[in-house]
């Protein structure tokens, strides 16, 4: 007897193939009926293959073979893709708002709602191309249950979800999830362009492999018109906020990013002076805030986003060669403050302290 084909499905713009020939017959049956909003047409070629671990119970099997199969997808994609820990919607038009937030924020919850009248992107993650294009992950849903131990898999097919919109998908709006208990009126809040940034990239996979990684979510953001904090309660709340970002208007770019100015002349004599220099980044991207978001990496190959503010993108600037005499007539330049030198000792203390700049001579 031949063994089953894998059921094949899109995640993330590419397909895997979920190998179900160590499984009984009803458990083939469950995996393929979790996985029918993702299914592939038949015959795509997969590129690579997820195996569910059989000695667990089924509902077990499920949620972690949905976990195998999501780790698969961000790694497959890394570098790829601007990776978010999201959910997303689609409007009918194609343009997908992303949902942002941590583990328990509400976003499985604000998708029932909310994809029970648009169309379902996913639960969990959304991946984003540099052009604005998305692409999809119509995993079955993750869902809490009284009772059991594991996270319940139910396809959006069988919750009633929306299908996509026929043509490609498109970044339409980036919405980060504030879910707080009782009081004020459920709102949209425009959230600053170094506060975004930083609450993106903590809910980022394989930023430090991306191209460009801070420069390409600052341009991402300005082109959508910047990142909104939807603070609610309950997911009603939510659906109704949200609908009004799906029906609007595109909204007009902002001015996420600027060109960063050019270090000053650094004209003294160097002498036996300790010389600065900024520390290894991936990218790092000067703010219409007058910030600076910089992304070193880590040494297990994540990555850590830090905005500078206040002298420090001054500092950062400056600190190609730079004496400490250079960074100090820097910030004096910049900054009307009495005490240049007392400001500059700290503020570098500090970027040399986080790792952000190094001495390199004496």
């Amino acid at each position: 007897m031949s063994s089953p084909s894998p059921v094949v499905v899109e995640a993330l713009g590419i397909t895997l193939g979920i190998d179900v020939a160590a499984l009984d017959p009803p458990r083939r049956a469950a995996v393929r009926a979790a996985w029918s909003g993702a299914r592939a047409p038949r015959g795509t070629p997969t590129r690579a293959i997820v195996t569910p671990t059989a000695s667990l119970d089924p509902g077990a099997m499920l949620a972690a073979l949905s976990s195998a199969v999501t780790t698969r997808a961000i790694e497959e994609r890394r570098g790829e893709l601007w990776m978010l820990h999201a959910a997303g919607v689609a409007g009918a038009d194609g343009g997908v708002v992303v949902l942002v937030g941590a583990s328990g924020a509400g976003k499985t919850t604000a998708i029932r709602v909310l994809a029970s009248a648009a169309g379902y992107v996913s639960d969990e993650a959304v991946g984003v191309a540099v052009t604005g294009e998305v692409q999809p992950y119509r995993k079955p849903l993750s869902l809490i249950t009284a009772g059991v131990a594991h996270k319940v898999q139910r396809s959006p097919d069988e919750l009633g979800l929306g299908p996509l919109p026929r043509g490609g998908l498109r970044l339409a709006r980036i919405v980060l999830l504030d879910r707080r208990t009782g009081g004020d009126a459920a709102r949209l809040v425009p959230v600053p362009v170094s506060e975004a940034i930083a609450a993106l990239a903590a809910q980022s996979s394989g930023l430090v492999q991306l191209p460009r990684p801070v420069a390409t979510m600052a341009e991402l953001i300005e082109r959508t018109g910047g990142v909104l904090r939807a603070e609610y309660t309950e997911a009603r709340e939510l659906a109704v906020l949200m609908r009004e970002v799906l029906d609007a208007e595109a909204p007009p770019p902002t001015t996420a990013g600027i060109e960063a100015a050019p270090p000053p002349e650094t004209t003294r004599a160097r002498g036996a002076a300790p010389v600065y220099d900024r520390a290894d980044a991936v990218d790092a991207y000067g703010l219409s805030d007058d910030t600076v978001a910089v992304l070193t990496a880590n040494p297990d190959g994540s990555g850590m986003l830090r905005v500078l503010a206040g002298v420090g993108p001054t500092l950062w600037d400056a600190a190609r060669g730079a004496t400490h005499d250079d960074l100090v007539a820097a910030v004096d330049a910049r900054f009307d403050c009495p005490d240049p030198w007392g400001v500059t000792d700290a503020a570098v203390a500090s970027l040399v302290d986080a790792g952000l700049l190094r001495i390199t001579g004496a």
